[in-house]
């Protein structure tokens, strides 16, 4: 299945990564499952056992679960599931102007994905990102 939407690409999010590393020494190294990133890629563009997101914010909410969740690095997974979903948006034509509660979104994902509220996480992130011009 096709969609007019450009996704990021797992050496993407990886390099992402890196910067966030990088860019905070008490950020540690390192990664847990890189494979993870790919799998939560395939999932938004392709989908699963017949469910796909369809508009770019569930995708984008679904790229900062599956990252935050399946924590695919040591550490910096909730600011990589962030920087993620803006790369997806910017990619896509738009901006997203985030304020503090994203934080309780991406630690809910991060400590119990399965009863996080994506569909609340889906209208922030609408309500959030705005259209170039």
């Amino acid at each position: 299945m096709t969609d007019d939407v450009e996704y990021p690409t797992a050496d993407e999010i990886h390099v992402m990564h890196g910067r966030i590393v990088a860019s905070d020494a008490n950020t540690e190294q390192g990664e847990r499952t890189p494979a993870a990133v790919e799998s939560a890629l395939t999932y938004i563009s392709e989908g699963y056992f017949g469910r796909r997101p369809g508009t770019v914010h569930e995708k984008a909410a679904h790229l900062m679960r599956l990252i935050a969740s399946e924590h695919p690095y040591v550490d910096g997974n909730k600011r990589t599931a962030l920087a993620a979903a803006a790369y997806l948006y910017d990619l896509n034509g738009y901006d997203l102007d985030v304020d503090d509660q994203i934080r309780e979104h991406l630690r809910a994902f991060a400590s119990d994905a399965d009863s996080a509220d994506v569909d609340a996480v889906v209208d922030y992130l609408r309500d959030r990102a705005t259209e170039k011009q």
